[in-house]
């Protein structure tokens, strides 16, 4: 779950860091990224359950999460495209970051422990 949450910081730092825009679609766009973020914590989830001697299964899990990751870089590109002219705007990334916050408390796969940061981030 370490493992889960530091991806789930590093693309949520990533956002904030390199994405400015106005705001009329960020919440729609943060719930897209929080939507292949919860798939990837979904398919990490039952990748972790898998019993490693069931191969098949183990490599159908694998390329799913590749998959997932391909979607989540092509999210992030094209959210970076949309909104590359007010990069630096720290009120942008504190907006975005709010957003895709609220957005992850939908997934059912968060773990309780990061729904509680989440919620707490969120309360401030």
């Amino acid at each position: 779950m370490k493992q889960l949450l530091s991806v789930i910081l590093i693309i949520s730092a990533i956002f904030m860091v390199s994405c400015k825009g106005g705001n009329s679609d960020l919440k729609k766009d943060a719930t897209n990224i929080a939507d292949a973020m919860c798939k990837n914590i979904e398919t990490m989830n039952n990748l972790k359950a898998a019993n490693p001697a069931d191969s098949g299964k183990v490599e159908k899990l694998r390329a799913k999460e590749k998959q997932s990751e391909v979607e989540m870089t092509i999210l992030y590109q094209e959210f970076k495209a949309k909104y590359k002219e007010k990069v630096s705007d720290k009120k942008f990334a504190e907006e975005f970051a709010l957003e895709l916050r609220k957005a992850m408390l939908d997934c059912k796969y968060l773990s309780k422990e990061d729904r509680a940061n989440f919620e707490k981030e969120i309360n401030k």
